[in-house]
């Protein structure tokens, strides 16, 4: 279930647990260092920021299918029959992140921008699971 990472990475799965129960965000991949993504929040939004620099729009696609959200892209080969490669450290080909969304946030109200090789996705939580005061009245409720 962890990566290589795995005591730091469970340590940040067991926070935002603790923090936000009803937000289970684990990555199928695990750690993914060919689409590294980071998480917060600010009020009642979570920010999810992936890294896919060299990816053009066109190659990028986002689904959400019941409560898994699905990341992907297409960073194509560069070939250059002029060049003589020496080293190749840039990832090519598909690339594919998944990140489970539980009930608490609201999947269909999802945006996303992509700037400077950073696809940024605003997942809000839902209007039933936000904090919300409740009046307290003097005198009895209910029976009793």
């Amino acid at each position: 279930m962890y990566g290589r990472n795995n005591k730091t990475e469970e340590a940040f799965v067991d926070m935002m647990r603790r923090f936000d129960p009803f937000f289970d965000f684990e990555s199928a991949n695990s750690v993914d260092t060919k689409m590294p993504a980071d998480l917060y929040r600010e009020g009642d939004t979570y920010y999810l920021e992936i890294d896919i620099p060299g990816v053009s729009l066109e190659d990028i696609d986002i689904e959400v299918e019941k409560s898994t959200l699905t990341v992907s892209a297409t960073r194509p080969r560069v070939r250059d029959e002029e060049r003589t490669m020496i080293m190749k450290g840039r990832p090519h080909g598909s690339f594919v992140r998944r990140f489970f969304l539980s009930d608490g946030l609201s999947p269909d109200s999802i945006e996303a921008s992509y700037v400077d090789g950073v696809l940024k996705l605003a997942i809000p939580v839902a209007e039933e699971s936000k904090a919300r005061k409740i009046e307290v009245v003097a005198g009895q409720i209910g029976r009793g």
